[in-house]
């Protein structure tokens, strides 16, 4: 019997500032010109390359010692410290299982202490296909008996409703603009806003 409601937590573009990263590295070392309304998930497409050269360009960038680099989100820690209180906080991620170990070293420096435990949806692990891009984290979310999700991509948070978990759609980017947002899915455009719907919820 758990003792509080679970929180789950996705790291890139809520917790760590992943598309400008991803935008930086891209036209430093493949001469784009992307900017950061470009960026989303389908790596292929933001870059224009078939499939091959997508797989060969996504293993250079996910590079665990580039990722150590990655800027935090600044303004989450202040409300997960508060969110912690009252809720035990967990992160759901998709990124690649080969970056475990660069991920809970990213996290002990930034959010140390914060997150109880740390999972990984695998849904990139392997050969990026076009299936890869619709799968979602829900599997994870309801094997671990999660009741909230806090995740930047709407089919994550789309996933969750439609399987009992709320949603708080993280962010107002070019990839995650929905006029319709459905039942059980909450848009919250900042840390500051997060914060206020928990406070809701007391």
């Amino acid at each position: 019997m758990k003792n509080k409601p679970i929180i789950a937590v996705d790291i890139d573009d809520v917790l760590a500032d992943f598309a400008s990263f991803f935008v930086d590295y891209s036209n430093r070392n493949w001469q784009s010109n992307l900017t950061h309304d470009d960026f989303n998930e389908d790596y292929g497409q933001v870059w224009g390359v078939d499939r091959d050269e997508t797989t060969r360009r996504a293993q250079q960038l996910h590079d665990p010692a580039l990722f150590l680099a990655i800027a935090p989100n600044f303004d989450a820690l202040a409300t997960l410290l508060k969110l912690k209180e009252n809720y035990e906080l967990i992160i759901a991620t998709s990124r690649r299982s080969s970056l475990t170990e660069a991920t809970h070293s990213w996290l002990k420096k930034h959010y140390g202490g914060i997150f109880d435990r740390v999972y990984f949806s695998g849904i990139y692990d392997g050969v990026i296909t076009a299936k890869n891009v619709t799968r979602t984290k829900r599997d994870l979310l309801v094997e671990h008996g999660v009741d909230y999700l806090i995740d930047d991509q709407i089919k994550h948070c789309f996933g969750a409703a439609e399987s009992g978990v709320q949603a708080v759609l993280f962010g107002d980017r070019g990839w995650n603009k929905h006029d319709d947002l459905p039942a059980g899915v909450t848009r919250c455009v900042d840390w500051t806003a997060v914060e206020a719907y928990f406070a809701d919820k007391r």
